[in-house]
């Protein structure tokens, strides 16, 4: 194998251990892509929800949502907001929420 063999053999190498090592912080937004899903569905004229931003790593920040102590979604408080719209299938995946 050459320089450029060997060098083209370390950039995948770097790589496989970035996307190794980015993996979690990917998984960990699951809740918040859920939310966020839920606010797409939702018509918000109020723009309550202009806080639910799914760049965050998780939606614990996020204006009406409540977390526990391992930022995972226990509560989420939208009474009196004037949303409608319809509930998603995506908030199954907030498997800690207790409150909606």
């Amino acid at each position: 194998m050459g320089v450029s063999g060997m060098a083209v053999s370390r950039v995948f190498a770097l790589a496989a251990a970035a996307l190794t090592l980015l993996s979690p912080l990917a998984s960990s937004n699951t809740e918040g892509d859920a939310l966020y899903a839920l606010r797409r569905s939702l018509t918000d004229p109020e723009n309550v929800l202009k806080s639910w931003d799914p760049t965050l790593v998780n939606p614990c920040t996020w204006f009406h949502i409540t977390c526990n102590q391992e930022n995972r979604v226990t509560r989420m408080d939208l009474g009196n907001s004037n949303l409608s719209g319809r509930l998603v299938p995506d908030l199954a995946k907030l498997e800690h929420l207790q409150y909606l």
